[in-house]
């Protein structure tokens, strides 16, 4: 019997969590049992539980277990984690969600004065400027205006924009993100907006800002990832 991925451990569990197979008043099973049910290392049925424990719906207590947490009501809004700085490549990872990536515009252009004060790069550097369109369940739902530090990311395509710019940087540079800066904020909707996004009868659009740093603590990206309010909720689990 081949072993079951962490993946689909993950998704199996959240299932029954979610249908109240395991409710409130009881635990997940021992890791030994699920090691058992799933032939499975213990290393991908703790990375499964990991998952779960990230989207709040269990909480591991020392002595007890893993608790299953009571559930808040689904809504039909895309859930995003503020901690996960690839989250919309993982959307269609563990929802059944149809996610498409289209390139607006790429160039390579320098650093003026007025793209310096937005971006914190300094005048005259090279910068890999990028207009991303991602088209989620067939509607254009986040616009992503990405600009990297050509000198420290150099060799991005537009065919890596389309697939991941981070997974190029973690897998092929072998470059360590250390740290990722992030500030969410809501914005009257620009002409860039408009053109690019379905907003329908919404004149606004959220807007998460992303500093990105190496462990050098170079600053490597600037990004502005416009998405339509009425589409997504953004969360973050705070443990004590």
């Amino acid at each position: 019997m081949a072993e079951t991925t962490n993946k689909d451990i993950y998704q199996e569990l959240k299932q029954r969590v979610i249908n109240g197979k395991y409710n409130i008043k009881m635990r997940l099973p021992t890791e030994e049992s699920l090691i058992a049910e799933f032939n499975a290392s213990r290393y991908a049925i703790r990375k499964a539980i990991k998952q779960l424990s990230d989207e709040g719906l269990v909480y591991s207590v020392k002595g007890k277990g893993v608790v299953v947490l009571e559930q808040t009501p689904k809504t039909q809004e895309i859930n995003l984690s503020l901690r996960d700085i690839n989250g919309l490549q993982n959307l269609n990872k563990a929802e059944d969600i149809k996610r498409a990536t289209i390139i607006a515009d790429f160039q390579q252009i320098i650093v003026d004065e007025k793209l310096s004060h937005k971006t914190s790069f300094a005048v005259g550097i090279p910068v890999y400027a990028i207009k991303r369109v991602r088209r989620i369940n067939n509607k254009n739902a986040v616009l992503d205006l990405n600009y990297f530090n050509a000198q420290i990311v150099p060799g991005i395509t537009a065919e890596i924009a389309k697939d991941s710019i981070y997974s190029y940087i973690k897998d092929d540079m072998k470059m360590k993100i250390a740290v990722v800066k992030r500030q969410l904020r809501i914005e009257h909707a620009e002409q860039v907006d408009y053109e690019n996004l379905n907003l329908g009868i919404n004149n606004c659009v959220g807007n998460m800002v992303s500093f990105a740093f190496n462990d050098d603590g170079k600053q490597f990206e600037y990004t502005e990832s416009h998405f339509i309010p009425d589409n997504f909720i953004f969360n973050q689990i705070i443990k004590f």
